[in-house]
């Protein structure tokens, strides 16, 4: 299995057009302890020539267009892509697919219930049903065309996203992470950018696999009130914060192979490789997600 991070934060990355704090100053000027972050998505491939996707923040199109391991064939629209996997109804992680729906080739995937809810509810969608697959939990299905890569669905809890909060009340059951597998060598992945919380079933997911790219949005409850007082805290947006008894380091310290935090905000300290929240992060054996990461396992 072979792969790359496609983007390591928030789907409106680092820094976005409207922000004007120190960190986003920072990535606005290169400076490399700072780097400039796409929104989260994974790039994945059995042979290192065709890829399936998972997520679809906004830039992904522009993402794509500008790498050239996902150029077309010379006088076509074919695209060394096999599948787009969606795991969550949030507009952040979903609407780049919007701009996919010319690429007749491209299969979406997602959750049965993520795919109803924003098909009954959000307009725009509807031009995808004819390439979207419903899946069940817990169900194999091919990742690529060989079938070498097998991928399962497995629930996570989260919040009703903001743009169904008014018509649907659960939306919030439809997001998930996935676990990929690679029939050949038996390696496990588990993509999981956002979990809000670290209960029974999703600790034995990610404790099952080699690498886990795991939510990485805050590294404390409270960081976004600090600056923004009044705005939602990490766990009320759906996301578990890194630090603290029950936060996301406590738990991936010590598992076995690689554990890399990805979907990361400005708002968070580990951003900055020279801050203490990043040493400390690298000194419990966590990999900090860059844009352009490379893996092969």
């Amino acid at each position: 299995m072979k792969g790359f991070v496609l983007g390591s934060g928030i789907a409106t990355g680092l820094p976005t057009w409207n922000d004007g704090s120190e960190a986003a100053l920072r990535a606005r000027t290169r400076d490399p302890k700072l780097p400039r972050r796409e929104g989260a998505a994974l790039a994945l491939s059995a042979d290192g020539v065709r890829y399936s996707i998972l997520e679809a923040p906004f830039h992904l199109p522009s993402t794509l267009s500008r790498d050239p391991r996902f150029a077309p064939v010379a006088g076509s629209r074919a695209v060394p892509i096999d599948s787009l996997l969606l795991t969550s109804g949030d507009l952040d992680a979903s609407a780049g697919a919007l701009a996919l729906r010319s690429g007749l080739s491209i299969r979406i995937a997602s959750p049965l219930a993520l795919r109803s809810e924003l098909l009954d509810h959000d307009a725009a969608f509807t031009s995808l049903e004819p390439l979207w697959t419903g899946l069940p939990w817990d169900r194999p299905f091919p990742l690529d065309r060989d079938e070498a890569l097998e991928a399962r669905l497995f629930p996570l809890p989260g919040p009703v996203p903001d743009h169904l909060r008014e018509c649907s009340a659960s939306a919030g059951r439809a997001r998930c992470g996935v676990r990929i597998t690679d029939r050949r060598s038996g390696t496990r992945l588990v993509w999981a950018p956002r979990i809000t919380r670290y209960d029974s079933a999703t600790l034995a997911e990610l404790r099952a696999a080699d690498i886990r790219f795991v939510d990485g949005t805050c590294y404390s409850e409270e960081e976004g009130r600090r600056i923004r007082p009044g705005v939602r805290c990490a766990t009320e947006l759906g996301h578990g914060p890194i630090d603290g008894r029950e936060g996301s380091l406590a738990w991936l310290a010590g598992m076995g192979g690689r554990s890399i935090y990805v979907h990361l905000s400005a708002t968070n300290p580990i951003c900055d490789a020279s801050s203490k929240e990043a040493t400390l992060v690298a000194q419990a054996g966590i990999e900090i997600a860059g844009d352009g990461l490379e893996f092969e396992q």
